[in-house]
């Protein structure tokens, strides 16, 4: 279980995030959506532990990642909206960088993101689809329950949205926890729960208002 409870956060005298709270169950995937700016990333970025809240509470699975820092790095993986691969280094030097080495279930990862036949290529040379799958991978290093992803398919072709999308599913029907902030339309759809972002503050979607005219006629 994924526990948010009243998250703020001010930059200088701006508050970005005013009491955010939901939470997540296993097997759910949970979208975040809102205008640019509204504060998505934001809390993507605390709820990953590269940022600091200035109150609230997280509680991962009854840990407090907030207290213990090595919570976030076991418990969550995070895909940022800025990829974090080293370009110049190959597939494989970048999984290893991660910690995905030669355990049978490194090998399951690296067949699933079809990263194979790809693992001397360097980073600068991969489609922004297979950068995506390959930070993806990086990411679930430790087979973290919970994924954390920020907008993972921006200009991706329909190929690559529709690959991550069944990636995500198949994650989700092991148990795994997806949170998720998005533009995207299918994956909104296909989500079980929905969250809106509006002037820092969030409220969940019923499944009559997760339809994309509805959302942009709130926002």
């Amino acid at each position: 279980m994924l526990e948010v409870s009243n998250i703020k956060k001010r930059y200088r005298r701006k508050n970005v995030l005013e009491h955010i709270s939901f939470h997540a169950g296993c097997g759910e995937s949970v979208t975040i959506v809102g205008r640019n700016g509204c504060g998505k990333t934001t809390l993507m970025q605390i709820l990953a532990g590269a940022t600091p809240p200035n109150e609230g509470e997280l509680r991962y699975f009854g840990k407090d990642p907030l207290s213990k820092k090595k919570y976030f790095h076991k418990l969550c993986g995070y895909v940022p909206q800025e990829l974090p691969l080293i370009e110049e280094l190959s597939v494989k030097d970048n999984l290893r960088l991660w910690g995905v080495g030669k355990k049978k279930e490194d090998k399951e990862l690296i067949h699933e993101f079809q990263l194979e036949e790809l693992m001397q290529v360097t980073a600068a040379k991969l489609s922004g689809g297979m950068k995506r799958r390959l930070s993806i991978a990086c990411a679930l290093a430790e087979w973290p329950p919970i994924l954390l992803l920020d907008e993972p398919s921006t200009a991706l072709d329909l190929y690559s949205k529709e690959s991550i999308r069944s990636w995500i599913k198949k994650y989700c029907e092991m148990g795994g926890i997806v949170v998720m902030a998005t533009h995207d339309e299918k994956e909104i759809l296909s989500s079980d729960r929905c969250l809106l972002m509006k002037e820092g503050r969030l409220r969940e979607l019923s499944k009559e208002e997760m339809d994309i005219e509805d959302i942009k006629r709130i926002l």
